[in-house]
């Protein structure tokens, strides 16, 4: 096929007719029913449909719809990955910590939310057989997610602190297109299975494990004497009040597993991490706020299409790899693919680090990920203002 046959999403020329009256009622019901291209003329019309949609399951559970703020003109178009806890109360995207600093971020460079700006959601995961330490000793990941256990596993501290933190969200999703990794310490064949986009605690920061290089030395929460203790159920030691260790670690990326394999993962009050026998790990998400699963990214992305469609944008930017993939199709981690510009249906576009992720990373050292940041939004900026200067007659 040539790249002229293919199909321009944002043609009005390969805009679908309307579909039946009935079938158009079943939109917000049911995920099998398609949003043709063309179907809204306004957002307040997507809107309307998003309040009422029950297209996956997390219309159970959610407060508010969160369709999106800002400018519906805006030349810019900031695509997250999906509402937290914050956003849910509100029904606007990035309103929590995460929003204060994308404002502080688009300030600097001169941008207004409200006039430069429109800014839309999308809507990270470990196998069950993952030893996590607990007060009981090691529990596989699996077991503490089906019988949603509520008690307390070994975290970390802002100051590498071992700590004891209950558990207070669990989640199981399909693995889709993520590919596995194995990481495991050196000599060890303990450790635990993770898809590429989950992090992992390191010397230069919270990173993907897909992201890990050899010289990395990552937080292990003392596993060189906890790893004895692995296939045995008796009490963990006191390891409370003791700092981490730095370890090198091994990562080896699994052959393809189906679409449909399990992976697990769970959150942690206030620390938001946890230990295995081969790392400190990040919750799936801060709590309550976990990434999106391929389902539930399928049943909001054609809503999402429509208001790329009606905004119209000059630039999109994706916050996080899981807005990236979810729109492109490409698989890349953040940290490959940030700060470059690609073409997506007829615009250029660039992934920028999420806004959560630099709260995680705080040195703007060179090199760190506030000082990438800086760089890509200058980077953005300099490309509005080639674009608008080219539309000015």
């Amino acid at each position: 096929m040539t790249q002229e046959e293919q199909l321009d999403l944002f043609s009005s020329a390969n805009i679908t007719p309307p579909i039946p009256p009935v079938q158009r009622d079943l939109i917000p019901t049911d995920a099998n029913i398609p949003i043709p291209k063309g179907l809204y003329t306004t957002l307040g019309e997507i809107g309307a449909d998003c309040n009422d949609c029950q297209r996956c399951e997390l219309s159970q559970s959610r407060t508010h719809a969160v369709l999106g703020r800002g400018n519906p003109h805006g030349d810019i178009m900031i695509i997250g990955e999906g509402p937290g806890q914050n956003e849910d109360e509100q029904g606007l995207p990035f309103v929590g910590k995460s929003g204060q600093l994308l404002e502080k971020i688009l300030a600097s460079v001169h941008l207004d939310s409200e006039e430069d700006v429109y800014i839309a959601n999308m809507v990270k995961c470990l196998t069950g057989d993952t030893p996590v330490l607990t007060r009981q000793g090691y529990q596989s990941l699996q077991w503490i997610v089906e019988q949603r256990w509520e008690g307390e596993v070994l975290s970390l501290t802002p100051t590498k602190e071992l700590v004891w933190r209950k558990i207070n969200h669990w989640y199981e999703s399909r693995l889709g297109d993520r590919t596995l990794y194995r990481v495991t310490l050196p000599g060890h064949s303990v450790g635990y299975t993770a898809t590429g986009d989950h992090p992992i605690l390191t010397r230069r920061g919270w990173i993907p494990v897909e992201d890990l290089h050899l010289r990395d030395l990552v937080a292990t929460g003392t596993p060189q004497r906890a790893l004895a203790s692995v296939s045995s159920s008796s009490p963990a030691p006191n390891y409370a009040g003791q700092t981490t260790d730095w370890q090198p670690v091994i990562k080896h990326p699994l052959p393809s597993q189906h679409p449909e394999t399990v992976v697990y993962c769970l959150d942690v009050e206030e620390t938001a991490n946890f230990v295995t026998p081969a790392g400190v790990v990040h919750n799936c998400r801060p709590p309550g706020n976990r990434t999106p699963t391929p389902e539930e990214i399928a049943a909001c992305k054609p809503y999402l299409l429509e208001q790329i469609r009606l905004v119209n944008p000059k630039i999109i930017l994706f916050t996080g790899a899981t807005a990236y993939r979810g729109l492109t199709g490409h698989k890349q981690g953040i940290t490959k693919i940030r700060g470059q510009w690609i073409e997506w249906e007829g615009r250029p576009c660039m992934a920028i680090f999420h806004p959560a992720y630099l709260l995680r990373n705080p040195s703007k050292e060179p090199g760190k990920p506030k000082w990438l940041m800086w760089q890509d939004i200058q980077a953005v900026r300099q490309k509005l203002d080639e674009l608008r200067s080219r539309s000015v007659p």
